[in-house]
């Protein structure tokens, strides 16, 4: 029984090959995060939050656009397993469009209501000015990393890993080099304190980008286009592009908008959970990158296989990289529990109090990573195969219809701690998972995108 969940040499080979240059770029990547979020956090009570509320904001951004872009990234996958190099370029076109739409969009929304967004998060004065210092630099950042991001998504679609670790530890070590040096002050430079930390961000942006236009230059030939031709998208794919980008497109809008909800929820509770809640994320993501991992494994063995008309090898492959991501996320909640006890030594700097509530978050979301992943995989499985439906159905609207009236009740309704209440939203995510399961079991996504027809068999 057991047998049918677990995969031979070469499928954990191929695994292996696919995914560990993500999981150790996701690593290094959420290692010098933390390291960043320990400089702002010296400067004091309240720094943290203020960043940690524009990065909120731009997280919604951010999911937006990988929604977007993730209904050609879809393609991207099938038509890479069917070789319609052409298809895929063009894939690649909406990707660049789309990206930039939305990064001028993010542009101009902050320009314009910042102040207004930072207010509904924070208390203190000090904290909202520290969220606009931080969020006037930050916004310009939002066009190179859609670039960026259009061009690393697209090779990883095709199987492409490797070059992409090596960008990503330059941008986040020069990213980490320049915090050191423009927050403090540091080899003669003036000390910034936040407005540091957001110029360090936005040149490494600028540094990821020109990187990954020399791999495209180098490595892309099968995507690369002529930036004459980037509005040349065939009307035969235009469409079906569409039809898999608008649900995906609106399900990040409404996860990621839940997410903030939740934050605001928190926010309830004072600044100090707000501070508590960026420390427990960050030392989180140190395990969370066992999702990146899930969700690039299905897309090029379960996508690219569904493009080459396998569907009973990519149903094969789903169930046990679904099993697969639940075992290895077991084990990364151990080593995030035995971290969750070092955390006082990480932030001296702040109070007993906000530790206290990121400790115990920690914890939580310890327990719980087996079945966020189970949720990660089931959700890439079925975005794989274009059951946009579904995804839509059981991420944001799950989401909307159960969790996120549940955290606003308990924020305005209840006078329970934030950890209480950080435990409760986090367990709902266990009925969520009976949900997936009855989705996962229509087999709706298990089908061929390439060849079937561009619009009808898309739903």
């Amino acid at each position: 029984m057991l047998k049918k969940f677990i995969g031979d040499k070469a499928f954990y080979t191929t695994l292996i090959a696919v995914t560990a240059p993500l999981v150790l770029q996701q690593l290094i990547t959420s290692s010098v995060q933390l390291v960043d979020n320990v400089m702002v956090a010296s400067l004091g009570d309240g720094a943290l939050a203020s960043v940690g509320v524009v990065n909120q904001l731009y997280f919604v951004i951010m999911l937006i656009t990988f929604g977007a872009m993730g209904g050609a990234g879809i393609l991207t996958s099938q038509y890479n397993g069917s070789k319609d190099y052409n298809k895929l370029t063009q894939t690649f076109q909406f990707k660049i469009i789309i990206g930039l739409a939305i990064a001028l969009l993010a542009f101009v929304l902050f320009s314009f209501t910042g102040e207004f967004f930072i207010d509904l998060f924070a208390d203190e004065q000090q904290t909202i000015q520290g969220g606009l210092d931080y969020l006037q630099i930050a916004k310009y950042s939002a066009i190179p990393w859609a670039i960026s991001i259009a061009i690393s998504s697209t090779f990883r679609e095709t199987g492409v890993t490797k070059p992409l670790l090596f960008i990503s530890m330059i941008t986040i070590f020069s990213n980490m080099g320049l915090n050191y040096i423009l927050i403090f002050g540091n080899f003669g430079f003036p000390a910034l304190g936040i407005s540091g930390a957001a110029i360090a961000t936005l040149i490494a942006r600028f540094i990821e980008l020109g990187l990954t236009f020399v791999l495209l230059k180098v490595s892309g030939k099968k995507f690369h286009f002529s930036i004459f031709k980037l509005f040349h998208i065939e009307k035969e794919v235009l469409p079906k592009i569409i039809k898999m980008a608008k649900p995906l497109m609106l399900n990040e809008f409404l996860w990621s908008m839940g997410q903030t909800v939740f934050l605001f929820a928190y926010s309830t509770r004072g600044d100090l959970a707000l501070d508590a809640m960026n420390i427990s994320g960050t030392i989180s993501q140190l395990v969370f990158v066992t999702f990146g991992a899930i969700g690039t494994g299905i897309a090029v063995m379960v996508g690219n296989t569904l493009g080459k008309n396998e569907l009973a090898k990519a149903e094969d492959n789903a169930r046990k990289l679904i099993f697969f991501g639940i075992t290895f996320a077991f084990f990364a909640g151990l080593i995030l529990f035995v971290a969750s006890f070092f955390v006082v030594y990480l932030y001296p700097d702040q109070s007993v109090s906000t530790l206290q509530i990121a400790v115990f978050c920690i914890r939580v979301n310890s327990f719980f990573i087996a079945v966020y992943a189970f949720n990660v995989a089931v959700y890439f499985t079925l975005r794989s195969g274009g059951d946009t439906k579904s995804t839509l159905l059981m991420d944001s609207g799950y989401m909307w219809v159960v969790t996120v009236p549940m955290a606003l009740v308990l924020a305005f309704f209840t006078s329970l701690p934030v950890t209480l209440m950080f435990l409760i939203i986090q367990g709902l995510d266990i009925p969520k998972a009976v949900f997936a399961i009855n989705r996962y079991k229509k087999k709706y996504w298990v089908k061929n995108l390439a060849l079937h027809s561009p619009i009808l068999e898309v739903v």
